[in-house]
């Protein structure tokens, strides 16, 4: 009887959301808007075609499971956040290579050149997508073999997750666009 529930709606009859989920869809709704806003901010960028939508898949792909965290465990869902982080992968390989010649293979904050900052976008998404693909986090219907460790995890993504939006709102506060590296070139002058 509750299997063909299960079949026929997706879930299982009065089963209670885990806190876990309620955490993991409170992260993905902070994901969105860092994913939506870096996707806005980027569209006076010379090379907009490329960050738009390199950070609005992942913005939606958050967005959904915000919205139904089950959507994750689909093939569609799966299919995409695999090609968005093979992308992703693959375009590090190139800014880190030219990062390296920005800087000009010096010992320098890799954050004061465009390139750096590029670079530092695509490890979110890599960071993103390979959390939000290859693990267990908030999934309905997995099962937390090791409780500590996923805590740890829990945790850890927490903190990766208001990093990026602490680090760019600092931009914002009073002058210190001027004297961050990471805000250079951020505001016309």
């Amino acid at each position: 009887m509750q299997s063909e529930f299960l079949i026929r709606y997706g879930k299982m009859p009065d089963t209670p959301t885990p806190p876990s989920t309620w955490v993991w869809q409170f992260i993905n709704i902070i994901m969105t808007v860092f994913f939506c806003l870096a996707a806005f901010v980027n569209l006076n960028d010379d090379d907009w075609f490329v960050w738009v939508p390199g950070y609005a898949v992942p913005g939606l792909l958050s967005l959904t499971v915000a919205i139904k965290p089950s959507i994750a465990n689909t093939t569609v869902w799966g299919s995409v956040a695999v090609i968005d982080f093979t992308l992703s992968c693959a375009y590090a390989i190139y800014a880190v290579v030219i990062a390296l010649e920005a800087l000009g293979h010096q010992v320098a904050n890799p954050l004061q050149h465009e390139e750096g900052r590029e670079m530092g976008g695509v490890f979110i998404i890599i960071f993103w997508l390979g959390i939000a693909r290859f693990t267990n986090i908030g999934r309905p219907g997995t099962s937390v073999t090791n409780k500590n460790l996923m805590n740890a995890l829990l945790l850890m993504t927490i903190t990766l997750t208001l990093l990026p939006l602490l680090t760019w709102s600092l931009c914002f506060v009073s002058d210190w666009h001027t004297k961050l590296a990471h805000c250079n070139n951020m505001f016309k002058q």
